[in-house]
């Protein structure tokens, strides 16, 4: 019984890699701009390094994907929660400092009328710093 179990799993883990895998290949562009990025920052689990980025964002099986590609880096993530916003020409990306640590808070897509909010992860009994830092995109 044991053995059937690891075996469901480990099939429905192989089911859940192949359809994310082939999300790529079936997304769309709806979004695309640079920039730069002046510090060290944290996106969801993964840090990323001061430099030249590009992001967009996709809709991959009636999902939105935000991808951020640049500075030797590469990171893919679902949105989560998202606003609609004014439309406008430029979007941007909104920081909060945690305890020294840049950590996205928040991406504005203004030119397709998003914006997405995203966890800010904090250990037990901190509080993020008020300080809060915008990074302007450029379009594509």
């Amino acid at each position: 019984m044991n053995l059937q179990r690891k075996l469901k799993l480990g099939l429905l883990a192989l089911a859940l890699v192949l359809v994310a895998s082939a999300v790529p290949a079936n997304a769309q562009q709806l979004y695309r701009a640079t920039f730069t990025l002046p510090f060290e920052a944290q996106w969801g689990s993964t840090v990323i390094e001061p430099g030249q980025y590009t992001i967009t964002v996709e809709d991959a099986l009636g999902q939105k994907l935000i991808r951020v590609n640049g500075a030797g880096e590469q990171l893919a993530m679902f949105a989560g929660i998202s606003n609609s916003e004014p439309y406008g020409d430029n979007g941007k990306l909104v920081f909060v400092n945690v305890n020294g640590l840049y950590t996205l808070k928040a991406f504005s897509a203004a030119a397709i009328g998003q914006a997405f909010i995203f966890p800010v992860h904090k250990s037990r009994g901190e509080r993020a710093q008020q300080q809060v830092t915008t990074v302007g995109l450029g379009t594509n």
